[in-house]
């Protein structure tokens, strides 16, 4: 898409010189106004949109070169640019009938001003053109935005977010931050504290820093890790109290909940160190483990089943059995592998999956034997096959091959 853009660009330049404006960098920058506004619900004005870095858009009805331009435009109004607190404003002389058919075919998605001369103002005098405005509402950067195809816009937004960092999340952004919130709020009602950390960090990552939605998102991380640290703390005073299986489920918990955070840190050294301090906490530690590892095991073979593995079943449900024999998974392989056991037919096939590494090792000697001239050492082999695997394939290849020897 980047590529698209730069070449497409890159051959626009040849159309005009760069725009300039009389308004010197630094200018605060004149407000705009327009009769008419699309994709927005009401007028906008560059007052309350203190806080983000500003791109004014300025094209006008009898110049092509602002719709050859769009492509880079919605690059700017993607995640790309609002996740970094970039609001983009459309402006241009048109009205709304010579230019709704271009801005849906561009799928143009950032609000527009309709009839505007706000370009006046900007005392702009050339086609298309991008002003630049940082978070206090000063001109930063007037130009052609299909400069170097594109790069030197792009350069110039980099530089004033480094210059002049956002304090205010775009708008976009800042609903899925209060929508995060929201989800947060209702997972913590519901004690769900896993869904809650996760939805409460989504809406952190999203707003920006110096932003009062940053604070009520810390705010939220804040009171669901104090209810984290709170567990741990129940988890030191069950240890106090002998009560292990309480302190590994407390702490397992907040592990669990807390992925990432320094209070599921903290939970993993107090788990470790009344592992060590406890041989109670170290044997229900390795209970539950191996009920995870058996239950895992368990969930495989039964897919094998339904794929109609049945060798490979049969021999994940042996392991559990015969590695896991205390775990509740162990109980439910055994029956499992009780009603294959009375299946004949399944039988069959677990037979040959059995048999299948020793008798392939002898059937590839066997043959070897036959390339190299000795029928006899290959007939003892494909005889074993016989006798230990009777009823197996590999014991049907094996009297095949017997009866085709010289």
């Amino acid at each position: 898409m980047r590529v698209f853009i730069a070449i497409t660009l890159s051959a626009l330049y040849l159309l005009g010189p760069r725009a300039l404006a009389d308004l010197e960098k630094g200018t605060y920058a004149p407000d705009i106004e327009a009769k008419d506004w699309k994709n927005t619900d009401e007028p906008l004005s560059l007052h309350e949109l203190r806080g983000m870095v500003v791109l004014l858009f300025f094209w006008v009805s009898w110049h092509k070169g602002g719709e050859h331009v769009m492509p880079m435009m919605n690059f700017i109004n993607s995640k790309f640019g609002r996740s970094q607190g970039v609001f983009l404003i459309g402006l241009t002389d048109a009205d709304r009938t010579r230019v709704e058919k271009m801005l849906e075919k561009e799928r143009v998605l950032f609000p527009v001003g309709l009839e505007s001369k706000s370009y006046e103002e900007y005392k702009l005098t050339t086609f298309p053109v991008v002003v630049v405005i940082d978070p206090q509402g000063r001109v930063a950067w007037t130009g052609w935005p299909g400069e170097k195809g594109g790069d030197t816009l792009l350069r110039e937004v980099q530089r004033v977010i480094a210059e002049t960092p956002p304090t205010r999340t775009h708008p976009i952004e800042a609903a899925e931050v209060r929508r995060n919130l929201a989800e947060a709020r209702r997972a913590l009602r519901d004690e769900n504290f896993r869904e809650a950390y996760r939805k409460a960090q989504a809406a952190f990552s999203r707003a920006l820093t110096g932003d009062p939605l940053k604070t009520e998102c810390q705010d939220m991380l804040d009171l669901i890790e104090a209810l984290g640290r709170d567990k741990v703390a129940r988890a030191e005073q069950a240890a106090d109290e002998k009560e292990f299986e309480t302190v590994v489920t407390l702490l397992r918990d907040v592990q669990r909940d807390y992925r990432g955070s320094e209070v599921s840190r903290e939970a993993t050294r107090w788990l470790k160190l009344v592992q060590k301090k406890y041989k109670e906490v170290a044997d229900l530690i390795k209970d539950q483990e191996d009920e995870v590892t058996a239950n895992n095991l368990l969930a495989a073979a039964l897919d094998d089943l339904r794929a109609g593995k049945f060798g490979e079943a049969y021999a994940k449900l042996e392991d559990i059995t015969s590695d896991y024999s205390a775990t509740q998974s162990a109980a439910k392989a055994q029956t499992v592998l009780d009603r294959m056991k009375k299946n004949e037919d399944m039988m069959l096939y677990v037979k040959d999956y059995q048999a299948a590494a020793e008798c392939t090792s002898l059937l590839s000697q066997a043959r070897g034997y036959e390339r190299s001239g000795r029928p006899n050492k290959a007939k003892e082999l494909y005889l074993i096959v016989i006798e230990k695997y009777g009823d197996t394939v590999h014991a049907d290849e094996a009297r095949r091959r017997i009866a085709e020897l010289p």
